[in-house]
């Protein structure tokens, strides 16, 4: 868990009693390992959800132009105010702000924080979710094994392989609850999600996208001609599966990005409007209802 863990009663499906205090980061080191995995340069803007005490708001505002903390507890909101005026900090801004609820910014940010567990996915889900979103990289400390399904090699779910096709994800180390006071039940991890120089599906598609993901992995272990069924044709399937490489039998699960980048660029190309899967409701992965 995080540093104000105690604030997000959300409890994890996997995980219900792992994170019930707030586990604040006290190694120096360790945050330095995270802002140089950060690369922040002079003229960028860094948000630091979960600010706590500010073990990583404050050595990053010796780094970047402009330090966003976002903190709920108005105790530490307190602190980390009095710590910004006395060390005549005016590139920190605290906000006093569930993580949830923050506008985030409009033009380019990075990320370096150590969320609250109990509600990563929900975090994720706010910054890589719509591709408009300017964010650059972040690095982030997460439960180890949320961090391995984030960069697992096989994707099962919608959601998080349209995060994959324009962000690529890399569990860089674990880290050991002694990291932290008190420490964690569970095991720790260094996750850095860089943004891809040349995204996988064009932003203007990602919607369809969606919903060609949704649609294929209403089953994961289908082979994909019969997840594709109702989109690509018999013909058109072969073809597709000659250009993948892969024989009728390859279930859809294990379809790389870059093979379902070409999937739906076939979609695209071959596959006329009226076949392609229905765009899914926002926030629901479900399809619109036809009227």
């Amino acid at each position: 868990m995080s540093k104000n863990n105690r604030h997000y009663h959300h409890k994890s499906k996997n995980n219900p009693d792992n994170f019930p205090a707030q586990h604040l980061l006290i190694n120096k080191r360790l945050v330095l390992d995270l802002l140089d995995l950060a690369r922040i340069q002079r003229h960028e803007t860094v948000l630091d959800l979960g600010a706590g005490k500010g073990a990583i708001t404050f050595p990053l505002a010796e780094r970047a132009a402009n330090v966003i903390a976002v903190e709920t507890d108005p105790e530490y909101v307190s602190k980390l105010k009095s710590r910004a005026e006395a060390g005549h900090m005016q590139n920190v801004r605290v906000v006093p702000s569930d993580i949830l609820q923050i506008q985030l910014p409009r033009r380019e940010f990075v990320v370096v924080a150590n969320i609250p567990y109990s509600i990563t996915t929900p975090i994720l889900g706010k910054l890589l979710d719509h591709p408009a979103v300017p964010l650059q990289r972040a690095v982030l400390l997460v439960e180890l094994g949320a961090a391995k399904r984030f960069t697992g090699r096989l994707v099962r779910n919608p959601r998080m392989l349209g995060w994959r096709m324009s962000y690529e994800f890399q569990l860089v180390r674990s880290v050991a609850p002694s990291n932290f006071s008190p420490p964690p039940k569970v095991d720790s991890a260094i996750l850095v999600i860089r943004r891809r120089k040349d995204p996988l599906v064009p932003p203007k598609h990602h919607a369809r996208f969606m919903a060609l993901a949704a649609h294929a992995f209403r089953y994961p272990e289908l082979p994909l001609p019969e997840a594709l069924s109702g989109v690509f044709t018999p013909p058109q399937t072969t073809r597709l599966l000659r250009q993948l490489g892969v024989d009728r039998g390859f279930p859809v699960s294990r379809l790389d990005e870059a093979g379902w980048g070409q999937l739906f660029s076939a979609m695209l190309k071959h596959v006329p409007p009226e076949r392609w899967p229905r765009t899914p409701q926002p926030g629901s992965g479900k399809p619109k209802k036809r009227r």
